[in-house]
């Protein structure tokens, strides 16, 4: 394999105090906590445009993930054009690949390796030819201690080498890490194994919803006609779900509720673990998976890239080590059902058919919880207009979309447990600010998304003068504007608006022709719309045509982000996801957001959840999610300790306090007889 070092010098070091050890560069962090330095070539794009990776071997002195971002600046620019961020494994020795590739910016996520947690592109399109320099900025994020970055080789690769950690035991037999304590860890098997027995009797008594609640958890004090399926009904004073016995209903929710567990990557990490059963142990085989049964890993990655990487489940471990392996999963299946009725929650979240071995059906039929289904396989085009948005107007497109519908609806138009269903999840155009009118005008193809769009410019300009004047062009013909052309929606005022205008109509084709298609196949279930990762007034273009508009939003209270809806139309929203993570358990992440004890997050919570259920538009809000994540990173790298539950499948008790406190009078909430605290918790703030 042909590569090219890279010598990064103590001089190269732009924030922090480098030294340089045997041939390896220590890097101290600045006074604010910082680590920046730069990779010495200029005219990068000159230079390295024959290699499709940098690979980088360093160690993260830290005690949390260590997050870092390659920078690329075009020549004579003072901030980065693109970003590739990568959030890392501390304390050991790890490999960190970069490929140049993913400049192209078609996806949002980049995909997870060995000793890697999360990674994401920012910036439009672009290729290593464009870059004339890059930085290399290392944030402490949640880290309390860090102590200094090694650089032990960075060069220019061929060739994708092995990538592998190379360390000492960070996670127990149990799942936990090793190396740091807290008031809940569990220590041995016999605590493990008594309490989740207590937990298991509890369970067969302590397991109904609070008095005064439907049999889907609705509340009994307000009565519509009953249809048999959920629906949504407006009164007077709010919008309401009503269940399918007539009684009005706000969908409390956990995402995930129904998974024990969530699988974690050991692939090229072994050395890192305490303790792993062998594949072929058939006590513990329900533990074992590998990331092409991953639902989500699959949508990013493909199947064929996953089926060799080994995932383990510790939760799931510690369960059969409790019940046995023909016995963890029906007590898992009582323990947590009764767990979410007597917490006051209604809804099993987003996440209820993620895993392909989780027997999905079984579970909800025996737990008789109302649950919401996120869709699978959302209609796609060969080309596509950016990432995963796709030629909305093709014909492929409207043929996509009736397949999708039949194949992914059939199963389920009949089940009244069933709210409804989010077409997609977090699509990723939406993780990167742009226009699509103006990646329409820049894309190579004529895509007949563009040809619907240039119809559109001619009826509205009639002639090409006219178009000529108000976009400063200069063309001769509207075929013309097939010629691929960027930043057109910088051209002038005119160009700017008709940009938005036809975003809008991009946006509104896209979620109207999936919609239709769904509402053939199943006419009784809610459509619950796009459950969308970044909200903004852009992506309102097609919310009309969904029963509920949904979004994810992790914040201090929800209520700016449902103004955003609300401003634009009249109509009932479901938050997808929120959370308020942990920073005093063993993760090395604490979530998006986070309070330094449980009690402060139970503040926090109340403070956000009280908010969305007076809110008279909202009628349902999802935690995300059931289960802290593992140590070492699930199917797309996340590790945070969010969850409701840990590792070791023990509660989160001065949390569920604060939750009964606001759950079990949920619709006095809802109802308007109770006002939202006005406490909000204390909140970490990541540097």
């Amino acid at each position: 394999m042909r590569t090219q070092d890279i010598c990064i010098l103590p001089s190269d070091v732009i924030r922090g105090q480098g030294n340089e050890e045997g041939g390896i560069l220590k890097i101290v962090p600045d006074q604010e906590g910082f680590v920046e330095f730069r990779l010495p070539d200029t005219e990068v794009g000159k230079k390295w445009q024959e290699f499709p990776f940098l690979v980088m071997v360093a160690v993260f002195d830290m005690d949390a993930m260590a997050r870092l971002g390659f920078r690329f600046y075009k020549k004579g620019e003072q901030e980065p054009s693109n970003t590739l961020s990568y959030q890392m494994v501390p304390t050991q020795r790890v490999t960190i690949l970069v490929t140049f590739a993913n400049l192209r910016s078609a996806k949002s996520h980049i995909r997870t390796l060995p000793g890697m947690y999360k990674g994401h592109c920012s910036g439009m399109p672009a290729s290593i030819k464009d870059m004339d320099s890059v930085s290399v900025l290392v944030h402490p994020g949640e880290s309390k201690v860090f102590n200094y970055v090694k650089i032990e080789k960075c060069y220019l690769a061929e060739e994708a080498p092995p990538i592998y950690v190379e360390g000492t035991p960070m996670v127990d037999p149990f799942g936990q890490w090793i190396q740091k304590d807290w008031d809940t860890k569990t220590h041995s098997e016999a605590e493990l194994v008594s309490y989740l027995r207590e937990e298991y009797e509890r369970a067969k008594t302590d397991c109904h919803y609070p008095d005064g609640w439907s049999r889907f958890g609705g509340t009994k004090e307000v009565r519509f006609e009953a249809t048999g399926y959920f629906r949504r009904e407006k009164t007077e004073d709010r919008w309401w779900l009503v269940d399918p016995d007539g009684y009005g209903f706000f969908s409390n929710g956990v995402c995930y509720g129904s998974r024990m567990g969530v699988h974690g990557f050991v692939d090229g990490m072994e050395s890192l673990f305490e303790w792993l059963p062998d594949e072929s142990d058939p006590v513990y085989k329900d533990a074992w998976t590998n990331a092409g049964e991953i639902a989500e890993y699959v949508k990013r990655n493909g199947k064929e890239s996953g089926v060799n990487r080994k995932m383990f489940n510790f939760a799931r471990a510690n369960m059969i080590r409790a019940f046995g392996a023909d016995g963890w999963w029906d007590a898992w299946q009582t323990i947590n059902t009764a767990r979410l009725k007597r917490w006051g929650f209604n809804t099993i979240g987003v996440g209820v058919n993620n895993y392909f071995d989780e027997k999905v059906t079984e579970y909800l039929e025996k737990a008789e919880i109302p649950f919401v289904w996120t869709l699978k396989e959302f209609p796609q085009t060969k080309e596509k207009i950016f990432r995963d948005f796709p030629d909305v107007y093709a014909e492929e497109y409207k043929n996509e979309a009736e397949r999708f519908a039949r194949e992914q609806l059939g199963p389920l138009k009949d089940n009244p447990y069933l709210i409804g269903y989010f077409i997609n999840n977090e699509p990723e155009w939406k993780f990167q600010a742009m226009n699509l009118a103006e990646r329409l005008f820049a894309h190579l193809s004529r895509l007949e998304s563009k040809e619907y769009v240039i119809a559109w410019l001619k009826n509205k300009y009639h002639e090409i003068g006219a178009l000529n004047e108000a976009w400063t062009l200069n063309l001769d013909s509207f075929e013309d504007l097939y010629e691929p052309r960027k930043d057109v929606d910088a051209l002038s005022e005119a160009a700017s608006e008709d940009c938005v205008y036809i975003h809008d109509m991009l946006v509104m084709q896209y979620e109207k022709t999936v919609a239709e298609s769904l509402k053939k196949v199943d006419p009784h279930h809610l459509d619950l719309g796009m459950r969308y990762g970044r909200f903004d007034a852009k992506a309102m273009g097609g919310c009309e045509n969904h029963d509920v508009f949904s979004f994810n939003f992790y914040g201090v209270s929800p209520l700016e982000k449902i103004k955003i809806c609300t401003d634009r139309v009249d109509m009932p929203v479901i938050i997808g996801e929120y959370h308020i993570g942990s920073g005093d358990k063993g993760n090395l992440a604490h979530g998006l957001l986070a309070s330094p004890t449980q009690d402060e997050r139970g503040k926090a919570l109340e403070y956000y959840m009280q908010r969305a259920m007076s809110h008279p538009n909202c009628v349902g809000a999802h935690y995300f999610e059931m289960n802290d994540q593992p140590l070492l990173g699930r199917f797309d790298g996340e590790c945070m300790a969010h969850g409701l539950i840990d590792v070791c499948n023990r509660t989160y008790e001065p949390l569920i306090r604060h939750l009964l406190a606001t759950n079990l009078r949920l619709y006095d909430f809802v109802q308007g007889r109770l006002e939202p605290t006005e406490i909000t918790g204390s909140i970490e703030k990541k540097r």
